[in-house]
C-alpha cells in the first residue's frame, strides 16, 4: 500500500471513529433523557438472575464497551462500517421504542460494603446517570454484537469474539441487565444484522 493509500485509509479510520463517537454521545443523551420521562413498571428478573453473583470488578469490562465500539468503527472496512452504522441506528430506534412502551425496573445491588472505594465511587456515579430502567433489550449487548460483526473480517477474530463476550457477560455480573435483557439484545442484534446483511457482504480486508 502506497503512502497516499495509507493516508487515505487513516483518514477513513479517523472519520469512522469520529462518527461512532458522535453517535454514542447522541445515543447516551437520548437514553439518559428517556429514563427521566418514564416510570419503570416491569421486572424481567428471574430466579436464574438471582444466582448470578454481583462482581463489582466487572465495571472494567462493562466500560470497555466504549473503546471497543470506537475501535470497531475505526478498523472496519468502509462497507462493514456502513452496515454497522445502519444496523446500530435501527437497533437504537427499536430499543428506545421498547424502553418507552415497556419501562423496566432493574434491581440494583447495595454497593455500600464494597472493599474498593474506587469501584464504589465509579458505580455510584454511573448509577446517578444510568437509572435502573431502560433494560430490555440491552443496547450494550446489541451494539457489542454488531461491533463484533463489523470486525469479523479482520485478523484476530477470536480475540474480538472473546472481548465481545466478556463485555456482554459483564452486564449480568454488574447487575446492569437481566438474562432476558441480554437475550433481547442478542436477538435485536441478529435482526438488525440480517436487515443490513447486503450492505456488509462486500467487506474485504485491505491489502
Amino acid at each position: 500500500m502506497g503512502p497516499f493509500l495509507q493516508r487515505l485509509n487513516r483518514e477513513t479510520q479517523y472519520r469512522q471513529a469520529l462518527l461512532a463517537c458522535l453517535g454514542l454521545l447522541l445515543g447516551l443523551c437520548l437514553f439518559i433523557g428517556l429514563q427521566r420521562l418514564v416510570t419503570p413498571r416491569y421486572s424481567w428478573a428471574t430466579a436464574l438472575d438471582s444466582m448470578i453473583p454481583f462482581v463489582a470488578q466487572s465495571w472494567w469490562l462493562y466500560v470497555l464497551f466504549f473503546p471497543f465500539v470506537l475501535l470497531a468503527a475505526a478498523y472496519a472496512s468502509t462497507e462493514a462500517f456502513r452496515a454497522f452504522r445502519n444496523a446500530t441506528g435501527i437497533a437504537f430506534a427499536v430499543a428506545i421504542l421498547c424502553f418507552w412502551l415497556f419501562p423496566e425496573l432493574l434491581p440494583r445491588p447495595d454497593i455500600g460494603s464494597l472493599d474498593s472505594a474506587f469501584l464504589q465511587q465509579r458505580l455510584a456515579r454511573m448509577w446517578q446517570l444510568d437509572l435502573p430502567s431502560n433494560g430490555c433489550p440491552s443496547l450494550h449487548v446489541a451494539v457489542t454484537c454488531l461491533a463484533c460483526r463489523a470486525l469479523w473480517a479482520r485478523p484476530c477474530r477470536w480475540l474480538t469474539a472473546i472481548v465481545g463476550l466478556l463485555v456482554c457477560l459483564s452486564t449480568l455480573t454488574l447487575k446492569q441487565h437481566t438474562l432476558i435483557d441480554v437475550a433481547g439484545g442478542v436477538l435485536l442484534a441478529l435482526a438488525c444484522a440480517l436487515a443490513t446483511q447486503r450492505q456488509g457482504s462486500t467487506a474485504r480486508v485491505p491489502a
